[in-house]
């Protein structure tokens, strides 16, 4: 039976930190100096040179094989199914036993449709990997008089849970339904897949509270579509803006009386929205980000209360083999997903599946 360093490809071992690499250089009493393609050419010719067992060498990598800098998009199952059914049903379905095997297609032969290349069981017996592989795009190498093109590849993995009957994918999110659809054709339509979309119905600092985090950064869109403003209104808007800067240099509260009746008259005295929409309506997006946490800044809680979030960064601290570490996210509010903007491991992806997908 396959284990997640059987599964493990050329791709997953480059993108490992550098200093993980050097670690397995020097355990296999390689050169651990150079570039990480250096390193990995030097761990694969080890491997094809002594019949290595890639199992074995990167036994000590497994957390972070199939982790590191991914996208991650969640699925619950309708109906329970075993970890030794979700294989069985897999199996059935697949020309060999991917459990056993690793079926890498010549590259040429890609498609865009993504095809299963292997399984394996995972950390523990309620877990199973697939990995799968796809045509991403074409690559195209103008040369003299002739334009050389080759196909691009595309991995996802795709990790099941059979305690919580959650399907996870790791990869591309613009790929996650269809090899959510495919997966459940693999199953024999034995259950069906639903996106878990509550979570990003919140709001984005609910998911900073539940990891314990700090929403770093914020991309939102105005609460409110306003009609267009004339120009007269805009003048209105912008010299209130004005007017307050002056008074805070002068005290002179003349001007910014005079401005605040001049904007009411604008707006045929009946602005009946918060003043704050009026600053942002126009704009199709407002970023606002620090080096720490955002809220409880003052530009933040004045626009929040009229602001659709549809994305931000979120820094959290997840204690891992005795040490503290400190882990950014992305979170696409829109796309339902998380984007690990630091190298993940298995452990902190369990961690944010815990306590964002399954703390509902």
């Amino acid at each position: 039976m396959n284990s997640i360093a059987d599964i493990a490809l050329i791709n997953d071992v480059i993108n490992l930190p550098k200093t993980t690499l050097q670690e397995l250089c020097t355990d296999l009493n390689l050169d651990n100096k150079g570039y990480k393609a250096d390193l990995v050419t030097r761990i694969y010719d080890y491997i094809q040179q002594h019949r290595g067992s890639q199992s074995e060498i990167f036994e000590s990598s497994k957390q972070k094989l199939l982790a590191g800098k991914t996208a991650l998009t969640w699925y619950k199952l309708d109906n329970s199914i075993t970890s030794d059914e979700f294989r069985e049903l897999v199996t059935e379905k697949s020309d060999a036993n991917p459990f056993e095997t690793v079926d890498i297609p010549i590259l040429t032969e890609l498609t865009t449709s993504p095809s299963l290349l292997s399984g394996a069981v995972g950390l523990n017996e309620n877990e199973v990997y697939l990995r799968f592989a796809y045509k991403s795009g074409v690559r195209q190498d103008p040369y003299g008089t002739d334009i050389t093109t080759t196909p691009k590849s595309g991995f996802s993995t795709v990790y099941f849970d059979s305690n919580s009957s959650i399907l996870e994918i790791r990869g591309d999110t613009r790929k996650a339904d269809e090899i959510a659809s495919i997966v459940a054709g693999l199953l024999d339509q034995r259950v069906n897949l639903e996106p878990v979309e509550i979570p990003f119905n919140q709001t984005i600092g609910q998911i900073a509270d539940n990891l314990e985090g700090e929403l770093i950064d914020a991309t939102s869109k105005p609460e409110f579509i306003l009609e267009d403003f004339d120009e007269e209104q805009t003048n209105a808007v912008g010299n209130v803006l004005l007017a307050l800067d002056e008074f805070f240099s002068t005290n002179d509260t003349e001007l910014l009386e005079e401005q605040l009746n001049y904007a009411n008259q604008a707006f045929d005295n009946q602005i009946t929205v918060p003043f704050s929409a009026l600053i942002l309506s126009g704009m199709g997006k407002v970023g606002l980000g620090g080096q720490r946490e955002i809220r409880g800044l003052p530009l933040y809680d004045y626009l929040n209360p009229n602001l659709q979030h549809q994305g931000g960064y979120i820094r959290f601290n997840f204690h891992e083999a005795g040490l503290e570490k400190s882990y950014t996210i992305r979170v696409g509010m829109t796309t339902k997903s998380i984007y690990f903007s630091t190298p993940s491991t298995e452990d902190v992806i369990s961690h944010v599946r815990s306590n964002v997908i399954l703390n509902i």
